[in-house]
C-alpha cells in the first residue's frame, strides 16, 4: 500500500507543480503570446490586463473585470473550481508523499511516471480533434467553453496554447521525475 501512495503521491506533485506554474503565474500565457498570433491583435496592454486579471482570478486574488462575456466568467468560474479541487488534491498528495517516501520505490516510480506521462504525447497529432470532441465533453456538460472573436480568451488561449501547454507539461513532469530517479540513484549508491 505505502508504494501505490508513494506512486501516486509523487505522480500528483510532480504533475501539479508545472500545472500551477501555468495556471496562477503570468509567465506562460506571455510566452505563448510570442506563438499565437492572436495576442498581437489585441496588443500588449489587452493582452497583459487579460493575463494578470485570469491569472490573480485563477488564485482567487481579483476578478475578471475587462471585457470578459458573462460565457467566460461562468466558464472561468467552472476552470477554477476544477483548479482548486486539484490543489486540495496536491496538499494530500504533498502528505502521501512526504509520509511515504523511500527512495528505492520513489526511483521505479519516477520511471513509471516518465512512461506514462510521455504517452499523452500521442494525442498532439490530434490534439484539435482530441480537445473539442474528447476532452472539453468529458470534464463540462455545456458549451460555455467554446469561444469566438469576442472573447478575451479566444486571443490569449486559442487551442495551440492548449496544444503547447501540453507539451510543456508533460516536458516538466518528465524533468521533475527524472530528477527524482537521479536523486535517489546518487543516494543509494553514496
Amino acid at each position: 500500500m505505502r508504494r501505490l501512495v508513494l506512486g501516486i503521491s509523487l505522480f500528483y506533485v510532480t504533475a501539479w507543480l508545472p500545472l500551477a506554474f501555468v495556471v496562477y503565474l503570468p509567465t506562460w500565457y506571455h510566452l505563448s503570446c510570442h506563438w499565437n498570433p492572436r495576442c498581437e491583435v489585441l496588443g500588449e496592454a489587452r493582452t497583459t490586463q487579460a493575463v494578470t486579471e485570469l491569472t490573480r482570478f485563477f488564485r482567487h486574488a481579483g476578478s475578471l473585470e475587462t471585457r470578459w462575456s458573462a460565457k467566460e466568467r461562468q466558464h472561468l468560474a467552472e476552470v477554477r473550481t476544477i483548479y482548486d479541487r486539484l490543489a486540495l488534491g496536491a496538499v494530500f498528495a504533498l502528505a502521501g508523499l512526504v509520509l511515504s517516501f523511500e527512495c528505492r520505490t520513489a526511483r521505479c516510480a519516477a520511471l513509471v511516471n516518465v512512461v506514462l506521462v510521455a504517452a499523452v504525447l500521442v494525442v498532439i497529432p490530434v490534439f484539435r480533434p482530441f480537445w473539442m470532441n474528447v476532452f472539453h465533453p468529458l470534464l463540462f456538460d455545456n458549451q460555455l467553453w467554446r469561444t469566438n472573436r469576442f472573447d478575451l480568451t479566444w486571443y490569449i488561449t486559442p487551442v495551440v496554447y492548449f496544444q503547447w501547454t501540453i507539451v510543456f507539461l508533460v516536458g516538466a513532469v518528465v524533468a521533475l521525475n527524472l530528477g527524482v530517479w537521479l536523486l535517489c540513484r546518487r543516494r543509494a549508491q553514496s
